[in-house]
């Protein structure tokens, strides 16, 4: 499926992406993108998306889609998004992996979530 995925889809891990980044919304949501951060209730860590699909770009990166994968604490490939619609969706199934350069920032940026996630004790929801 290449169904877009957005911000607050839920993720097999039973987390959710926290916030996207990109300019294009559907249905009032933004459209995540790889880098974008997402929680993990299996590791509970905060990862980011670690694919997204080249025939849909928002600003110069690629838009995730439903399967694609989440980096975080658990076992490469065992996390993927979910999509919540069904109308919106990529031209067609295919994936590239994040940049190297890319998947470090989101990394730092993940890594300093976490940290501030848990020096403030907060609910994610």
């Amino acid at each position: 499926m290449t169904y877009v995925v957005r911000e607050g889809d839920s993720t097999t891990t039973g987390g959710m992406v926290l916030s996207a980044t990109g300019l294009h919304t559907w249905e009032d949501r933004r459209l995540a993108r790889m880098g974008d951060p997402v929680w993990c209730e299996r590791c509970a860590q905060i990862g980011f998306i670690a694919q997204g699909n080249p025939t849909f770009i928002d600003e110069l990166v690629a838009v995730a889609t439903h399967g694609q994968t989440v980096r975080c604490g658990c076992a490469e490939g065992t996390h993927r998004l979910i999509a919540s619609q069904t109308a919106l969706q990529a031209d067609m199934d295919a994936t590239i992996d994040i940049p190297k350069d890319m998947a470090e920032k989101a990394r730092k940026r993940a890594k300093h979530m976490t940290r501030a996630r848990r020096e403030s004790h907060a609910p994610l929801a």
